[in-house]
């Protein structure tokens, strides 16, 4: 009988210790809790507005605060066409980084301009530029996309007001869109509106799981 005891409160002594390491484990590796914060920036305001002529009316700036476990996160180029993402124009890998000794990193300014670039007897260009500004220093990469000309109107899709957001799902946070009907009509982040346009470039937050 004794012997039946002991094996009893063994098991229940292990049971409660598994139980406690799953608890613990569990949050490092859900993705949900981690949280990033968009803030909108105004490149343009007050004697800033200057700049607009060398950067151009499709630039776009915001910050993003990165709380809880951190995760790679890669800022991808979606093209979509008709509604639905048709290609990749490129992709900025493990945006949050931050070396050893500078563990506490976790803020970055993402400057965005999408640009015309001909060259004469060729076809016409985007050039698309995304400049990243941290404590750490600033990083500038560019991309080039070819570009259909009968697309004569665009516009920008930024947000307005601040807004929190986990990452266990793919987050919009930038686009450009455009109509070859001369018609433009306003478009929101959401994957609603985006399958109502044309053609877009969606600034795609990911998590990059290749990279855990």
């Amino acid at each position: 009988m004794r012997f039946k005891a002991c094996i009893l409160i063994v098991f229940m002594i292990l049971t409660g210790c598994f139980a406690g390491t799953k608890e613990q484990i569990s949050p490092e590796n859900n993705s949900a809790a981690a949280e990033i914060q968009l803030t909108p920036v105004d490149l343009f305001q007050g004697e800033a507005a200057r700049f607009k002529l060398f950067l151009g009316p499709m630039t776009g700036a915001f910050k993003l605060k990165y709380e809880g476990n951190k995760h790679n996160v890669s800022l991808d180029i979606d093209i979509w066409k008709n509604g639905q993402k048709v290609d990749s124009a490129g992709s900025i890998g493990d945006l949050f980084y931050s070396s050893d000794e500078e563990k506490d990193s976790n803020e970055v300014e993402l400057i965005i301009s999408v640009d015309t670039e001909s060259i004469e007897g060729l076809e016409e260009f985007r050039k698309i530029k995304v400049n990243t500004n941290s404590h750490l220093g600033s990083s500038l990469s560019t991309f080039t996309i070819p570009w259909d000309t009968t697309l004569t109107a665009q516009g920008l899709i930024q947000d307005t007001r601040p807004r929190s957001f986990t990452i266990d799902q793919p987050v919009h946070v930038f686009g450009m869109h455009a109509t070859s009907s001369n018609e433009i009509h306003t478009a929101d982040l959401t994957t609603d509106s985006l399958r109502k346009t044309e053609w877009a470039l969606v600034f795609t937050l990911r998590l990059d799981e290749d990279m855990e």
